[in-house]
């Protein structure tokens, strides 16, 4: 089963992914804040959408209704959707993606999902997330990065915001 619709050609130069996941790592939905923001302002078309019915128990992850501008309700589903964005000038751009964690069939879900990264031509995977903290507004909000580029690894250090990882599961 095509669990995979794409809206447009599939492109071959895409050198980096940005990519922002909802549910726990995503506090206050400051990661797919971010991502929306950022497809907006690129104004990123649409590559392509993950058919949520195999992936969501759709009690956890439920569909959403809402009224649509002739005053009928529409019902929303969980999304999963990829974006691109090509600079000028013919240099490599950007896959972004946006949507949930699946809730079942994840391995279907991740070959599908790194089937079309690679397709794409995708070398640099970087995930923004959010986590909750008890920061109060009056202290710098505390910035983590972790890589596996060693060059990456370096500038992280340098900017002070390298923390090694901790969490296994």
């Amino acid at each position: 089963m095509d669990y995979i619709e794409f809206h447009s050609e599939v492109p071959t130069n895409l050198s980096t992914m940005v990519m922002a996941f909802g549910g726990w790592i995503d506090a206050g939905e400051a990661a797919t804040g971010a991502m929306r923001h950022l497809v907006r302002h690129l104004s990123a078309p649409r590559l392509a959408s993950i058919d949520p019915e195999a992936f969501f128990i759709f009690t956890q992850e439920r569909p959403e209704a809402r009224m649509t501008s002739d005053g009928n309700r529409a019902i929303r589903w969980p999304r999963s959707e990829f974006y691109t964005w090509q600079p000028p000038g013919g240099q490599p751009g950007m896959l972004l993606f946006r949507g949930m964690e699946p809730n079942q069939l994840w391995r279907t879900y991740s070959n599908m999902f790194l089937d079309l990264v690679e397709q794409c031509g995708v070398k640099r995977i970087v995930s923004i997330g959010a986590l909750l903290a008890g920061s109060p507004h009056t202290r710098p909000t505390r910035v983590t990065g972790r890589s596996t580029d060693p060059e990456w690894q370096v500038l992280m250090e340098d900017w002070g915001i390298y923390r090694r990882p901790s969490y296994q599961g």
